[in-house]
């Protein structure tokens, strides 16, 4: 596109040839000024300085050189001769201080120092009355401003600065667009899938058709990558790129017109690709948005998360696919390169645990870099790790609760069954990677590999601690989804909140504990109507990403004898959490007591008499231990009373003589 479209400046060959064409278009004025007056300006020179009577000397031989960004711009706005001419007329107004005199000479009348349409037809060559119309390419574009609009043939003509600054090689964007726009630089490398994609989407511009001109439809991946691979894509087709949000489009159809304008103007200049990152909006910005989308007329890239909903011609669709495991290792081991602390073994246990895009990828191993000389605890390895679960938590935290997990096994008190079933379904997440690609499994089952369970019991009876102590285990977040929150009465939006879910959930492989699932769960097999058949199909929907999970997914119930056995049959792991005997609750309540606590008279035993489980217990135990501190005290039996009598009030419940006796 010559240099300016390149962003370099001028040569001295290039600078040179827009001076000799000013000086030719002010050399036809001052030949018009002395057809029309017999005599040049006073005071005005020839167009190179030269004496007044040099004026009217024809030309060299040949037509002078054209400078490159004069070139591009006529070829690329399609400018007939006298519109170019027009332009160098202006240009020289802001370039020659010779150019006023030299005006007001030629029309015959001192206060016009200055170009006018009605002089340019009289002056210049191959003149016409539709240069100046709205839909030409100088006021369609813009490369040109009316001092008056409403006096078109003898107003003042200026040139855009914009258009000034490109024709003597000063490219940058247009200040009216910053705040919108911001420039995209494609990383320096991507993996082969995504860069597989970037070159889908380059190509996708080279051969849009009458229906989709230049425009691709990239979805799927993360914000980022996504603005990664549309940046390289434009890099291979000679572009730059600049990114707006969808939602910046303005509603107002005349504003939303300049937008257009003044955008495709600046992807011809600079030269550039625009991409555009559509969200979830309202009707009206949708609409404003669709319009603009379906106005370019150069290269554009609509992204986002899903394919967006319009009855307009999309062009090209690209998915942004999942990377491999081998991409992903090949990502850990390039961002780990210069940390040899980090074995293969190690590279692999990330590879497995977490599916992070690329930048975050490096950003993780920044973290390590920045913190591994003050860590004095950790090594790199515990810091690549600890630095993939903060980076992967980011975008669940918003839509679950997050426990830091400290509970260790020595704080459940549960039948050795219910333990070693949990310990299997630990082994099941940490051996994954062996047995899923290593071993083989992977492809042999293809479905159903990810490791679901259900937890039935009680309020208060475990469930929770026990999945906490699970995550500590294995290193991860535990994220709580209330399933009552999810659900939504409207068709859809259930899978639309459980997808957020999982989708962020997969980034890190976090431990998943979806609370209340009666909530969604029940006897849903048999249809009676519409909504009986959209709960099926969100159950369904619920299990199949269960299912497909690369973390562990848990569903909690108190209810399980009100779930469908069809459902059940599909979770891989069921554990019955039963109300604690007067043995566990004895068991409890010595765990729940610290050792540094001051304590007189406090029997387990008797505690243990009453009927509450292990989540009341615990509330017992602190109340009363707020009560003794109050009293200033030690932590006695009469507290733990007092407390009781609280907590049974809570529980809608009372306090039976059996449960208290011997207690004071």
């Amino acid at each position: 596109m010559g240099s300016g479209g390149s962003g370099s400046a001028p040569g001295a060959a290039d600078g040179a040839a827009l001076t000799a064409a000013i000086r030719s278009v002010l050399a036809r004025l001052d030949a018009h000024a002395a057809r029309a007056h017999g005599t040049p300006p006073d005071g005005a020179g020839g167009p190179d300085g030269a004496p007044a009577d040099a004026a009217v000397v024809p030309s060299p031989a040949g037509p002078p050189a054209v400078p490159g960004a004069l070139d591009a711009l006529t070829a690329c706005f399609g400018l007939s001769p006298f519109e170019r001419e027009i332009v160098l007329l202006l240009a020289a107004a802001e370039l020659d201080p010779t150019t006023g005199p030299r005006c007001a000479a030629a029309c015959g009348d001192p206060g016009r120092a200055h170009p006018t349409f009605s002089l340019a037809l009289a002056a210049l060559g191959e003149p016409h009355w539709s240069a100046l119309t709205p839909v030409a390419p100088l006021r369609r574009w813009r490369l040109i401003e009316l001092d008056d609009a409403t006096r078109l043939t003898t107003t003042r003509l200026r040139l855009d600065e914009r258009i000034l600054h490109f024709l003597v090689g000063s490219p940058y964007l247009d200040a009216r667009l910053h705040g919108l726009l911001s420039r995209t630089s494609p990383p320096a490398s991507l993996p082969p899938s995504y860069d597989l994609a970037a070159s889908r989407v380059a190509a996708g511009w080279t051969g849009g058709g009458p229906d989709a001109p230049l425009r691709v439809e990239l979805v799927g991946a993360d914000l980022r990558s996504r603005a990664d691979i549309a940046a390289t894509a434009a890099r291979r087709s000679g572009l730059g790129l600049y990114s707006m949000a969808a939602d910046d489009v303005p509603t107002d159809a005349a504003e939303r017109d300049r937008l257009a304008r003044l955008w495709q103007r600046e992807a011809i200049l600079l030269p550039a690709a625009l991409l555009i990152e559509v969200g979830e909006m309202d009707r009206d910005q949708h609409a404003a948005a669709d319009s603009f989308i379906a106005g370019a007329a150069v290269p554009l890239v609509v992204a986002g998360p899903e394919p967006r909903r319009t009855g307009r011609p999309r062009g090209e669709r690209v998915t942004v696919p999942k990377l491999s495991d081998e991409e992903q290792l090949g990502l850990w081991a390039d961002a780990f390169a210069d940390l040899p602390e980090v074995t293969d073994r190690q590279l692999q246990a990330l590879v497995a645990q977490f599916q992070l895009p690329p930048h975050v990828v490096r950003s993780a191993a920044a973290t390590v870099r920045r913190d591994l000389p003050g860590s004095e605890v950790l090594d790199a390895a515990e810091l690549a790790w600890q630095a993939g679960l903060t980076e992967a938590r980011m975008g669940l935290d918003e839509l679950g609760r997050r426990i830091e997990p400290r509970a260790g096994w020595d704080d459940l008190v549960l039948a050795d069954r219910q333990l070693r079933i949990l310990q299997e379904i630990v082994a099941h997440v940490r051996q994954r990677g062996t047995v899923y690609q290593d071993w083989g499994f992977a492809k042999a089952l293809r479905s159903g590999l990810g490791v679901t369970a259900l937890f039935a019991g009680g309020s208060g009876t475990g469930k929770t601690l026990a999945a906490e102590v699970m995550a500590k285990e294995l290193g991860l977040d535990l994220f709580i989804i209330d399933l009552s929150q999810v659900v939504s009465k409207y068709i859809g939006e259930t899978e639309k909140n459980l997808s957020r879910v999982f989708d962020a959930a997969e980034r890190g492989g976090a431990l998943l504990l979806f609370d209340e699932a009666d909530a969604l769960f029940g006897k849903r097999s048999e249809v009676k109507d519409s909504h009986d058949r959209y709960a099926n199909l969100e159950v369904s929907y619920l299990l199949m990403r269960m299912e497909a999970y690369r973390g562990l997914a848990v569903l909690t119930t108190n209810m399980k004898k009100a779930l469908d056995s069809a459902f059940l049959r599909r979770i891989r792991f069921v554990v019955d959490f039963p109300f604690p005997g007067e043995k566990e609750r004895a068991e409890i309540w010595r765990r729940v007591l610290p050792a540094q606590a001051p304590m007189k008279g406090i029997e387990p035993s008797l505690l243990a008499q009453l009927t509450v489980a292990g989540g009341s217990i615990r509330n017992i135990a602190l109340s009363g231990a707020f009560l003794a501190a109050e009293e200033g005290d030690r932590l006695q039996m009469r507290h733990m009373l007092a407390a009781a009598r609280t907590e049974y009030l809570k529980l809608e419940r009372s306090l039976t003589p059996s449960e208290v006796h011997g207690w004071v």
